[in-house]
């Protein structure tokens, strides 16, 4: 296959390598994986004792041949000395010391990524190309519950608030009308939240399975990644309303120490709320991290069942996948899933503010101007989500998939799965990964 290594010889094949072809992880892949079976680095798996395993490329400088073994007589120098020793004299092995690019081993990348542990950049770049190789089922899908979810929205406030939308200001003339029109609001506003997360539940689920796929080179067709993920969205509803809580909780709870301590007149309470909101915050965010990948986790995997059968793992079990692999490596995880929420922010600004120049300009005091802005506002909403949607649950499960490589050598597995060679691959006595 152009771009991988050849296949190791008969007797360096790992004992899990058969010459069958091997079956694709999905519905599930699975959570036992080889213990620390590292991937090929350029300089080769070190084995104990310092000696470097068969068929690795040299640790400094020059090329290797066909098979692993290094060229006869060593690399030419300048000057017509072979080694670059005094008299020509070869050097050990045939190896030369002269300074150069080393010779570095081609990665599998049977799909989206290449498999081994993942830069920032490419778990980025990666998102983007799986939704450019996969547009029906990552675009299409996204524009299609985008476009249901905002007209919802836009239809549950035109309901509640009826024709003071149309009006200028929203009809709010005195102090009385505007808390009457907030409490109105209120819930349009719950309404339109409720519908807009289970509809993002639903879109994440089936769009990280699309992810999975494109990780071993696949595409799925919209109904193809409907039907392949369908079984698991009431239940990750309830897994994405459980991590919700565990994060939010916090929060909640010292607004409701504030309320208790100010109905009995307790001294001190803007500053025992004010602390309680900065330690909530830190510890809620602190939460949201440690579970962010349970999403993929639950989405992706699968567990033996009591017949032995793969079976989906479990909401509880997703959220303790989710733990263990951000376990040790938080900053690192946390750094990513901000910088994937601003992306997402910053397209919802570019799409939001050239949509909202013609409503500066339509008469601030027409009711003409406030159907204007929902009209615009509604078809902002539907383009931003459309592509910040896919790129957010395409960037996660992909920093999911680099926390498995770097963790479990999730990469042996879906080179199998993709019928590809892994680079370096000798089997079982590499180094650890870095987490």
């Amino acid at each position: 296959m152009p771009g991988t290594a050849g296949p190791p010889p008969p007797e360096d094949r790992p004992e899990t390598e058969a010459d069958e072809t091997p079956s694709p992880p999905y519905p599930g892949w699975s959570t036992q994986q080889p213990e620390r079976r590292g991937w090929g680095d350029p300089g080769g798996w070190q084995q104990p004792g310092g000696a470097q395993s068969p068929g690795a490329p040299p640790p400094s400088g020059g090329a290797q041949t066909p098979g692993g073994s290094p060229p006869a007589g060593g690399w030419q120098q300048p000057g017509g000395s072979p080694s670059g020793l005094p008299g020509g004299a070869p050097a050990s092995g045939g190896w030369t010391a002269a300074p150069g690019p080393a010779w570095q081993v081609p990665d599998a990348k049977p799909g989206v990524i290449p498999l081994r542990p993942l830069g920032v950049g490419e778990i980025l770049d990666g998102a983007v190309t799986t939704i450019r190789r996969n547009l029906g089922a990552m675009l299409g899908l996204s524009a299609l519950v985008a476009a249901v979810t905002q007209l919802l929205s836009t239809a549950s406030l035109v309901w509640m608030f009826g024709e003071q939308v149309t009006e200028p200001a929203f009809g709010l003339t005195d102090d009385v009308e505007q808390i009457d029109n907030v409490a109105t609001g209120i819930p349009a506003a719950l309404l339109s939240s409720f519908i807009t997360l289970i509809a993002t539940v639903f879109l994440t689920g089936v769009l990280t399975v699309v992810v999975g796929q494109a990780v071993l080179g696949r595409r799925l067709s919209a109904a193809q990644a409907w039907r392949e993920s369908k079984g698991r969205l009431l239940r990750l509803l309830g897994l994405t309303l459980l991590y919700t809580v565990i994060w939010v909780g916090p929060l909640i709870a010292c607004l409701v120490l504030a309320v208790v301590l100010a109905s009995v007149g307790a001294g001190a309470v803007v500053l025992i709320v004010v602390g309680g909101i900065i330690v909530a915050a830190v510890v809620g965010v602190w939460l949201y991290v440690r579970f962010a990948l349970a999403v993929p986790a639950f989405m992706l995997e699968t567990a033996p069942g009591p017949d032995g059968r793969a079976r989906p793992i479990r909401v509880i079990p997703a959220l303790r996948r989710s733990s263990a692999l951000v376990r040790g490596s938080w900053w690192r995880t946390f750094a990513i899933l901000l910088l994937i929420t601003f992306i997402v922010w910053l397209i919802g600004q570019v799409v939001a503010v050239p949509l909202g120049v013609p409503g500066l300009f339509s008469g601030a005091d027409s009711g003409g101007s406030v159907v204007t802005w929902f009209i615009l506002n509604t078809l902002a909403g539907i383009i931003a989500a459309t592509i910040s949607a896919p790129f957010s649950a395409a960037a996660t499960a992909l920093l999911y998939v680099d926390r498995r490589i770097r963790r479990e050598g999730l990469d042996i597995e879906l080179a199998r799965a993709a019928g590809v060679d892994l680079p370096g691959y000798r089997g079982p006595g590499g180094p650890p990964r870095s987490s």
